[in-house]
């Protein structure tokens, strides 16, 4: 139980800091000796974060839900759903087509610890892209590239709000709007993911233990935190200290395991 509840503070804290909470997770396993062969704890961990951001974007959630429920996609409201379900295409197809390859990964540290190490070149990449003039709006070919950054997030170690933001923002976006749109984009990566689990824990007769699903809290609570912890830090334009966090982390990992 101790250690589900360390994990559970892990994932509630590094799924929305851009340091990768599956990379985080598989060496948290590997260290606290935690050996589901799966990502069974992931996923529900992740519950946990799924909750968080539909608690910090409720008002939002319900704009954009209000103009799904009229059709209204003219509206910015609208067009923003569809950005977001475009943008979710790519995860989507890698994830369905490469599935079990994926979760074998999770079993990984050396992977895991290896791809830190690339989120963080990748956010330390954003002191350039601060540079720019960051004014544009959300369209359609920006929106796709984030939905590939967050394919690539995928794997596990890469950060899915480090890279769905930086890729945000080398496209223009403003910080603010880079970061509503990586957590509003997460919500339906992660809802897909759930099922997908859920769907095998299901058909293999498996049940969750209530240990889990109080660790699933914990990843809730905590998550709300970080993230009103994550949004002035990113306004700040100081994504890129967490990447130099990443690059000491993937190095040391590597060296220990």
């Amino acid at each position: 139980m101790i250690k589900l509840i360390a994990l559970a503070i892990i994932q509630g804290l590094t799924e929305f800091l851009p340091v990768s909470s599956s990379g985080h997770l598989v060496l948290g396993k590997h260290l606290l000796g935690i050996s589901e062969p799966d990502a069974t704890v992931e996923i529900f961990l992740h519950f946990g974060t799924l909750l968080s951001i539909l608690v910090f974007y409720r008002r939002r959630i319900w704009e954009l839900l209000r103009a799904l429920f009229r059709a209204d996609f003219r509206s910015p409201e609208g067009r923003e759903i569809l950005f977001i379900l475009w943008a979710s295409i790519p995860a989507g197809v890698i994830g369905v087509l490469f599935d079990e390859y994926i979760e074998s990964l999770f079993s990984a540290p050396e992977f895991a610890a290896t791809m830190l190490i690339i989120t963080g070149g990748i956010l330390l990449s954003t002191i350039f892209a601060q540079r720019r003039q960051l004014s544009r709006q959300l369209g359609w070919g920006n929106t796709i590239f984030i939905g590939f950054a967050q394919a690539l997030a995928i794997l596990p170690g890469i950060s899915r709000s480090g890279s769905t933001i930086s890729a945000a923002l080398w496209s223009g976006i403003n910080p603010r709007k880079a970061a509503e749109f990586s957590f509003l984009l997460a919500v339906p990566a992660l809802a897909g993911a759930i099922v997908l689990k859920g769907a095998k824990m299901l058909k293999a007769g498996v049940s969750p233990s209530p240990q889990l699903w109080a660790a699933v809290l914990v990843a809730a609570v905590v998550g709300y935190f970080a993230l009103a912890l994550l949004i002035p830090i990113i306004r700040r334009g100081k994504l890129w200290i967490f990447g130099i966090y990443c690059l000491i982390l993937g190095c040391v990992s590597l060296i220990l395991i």
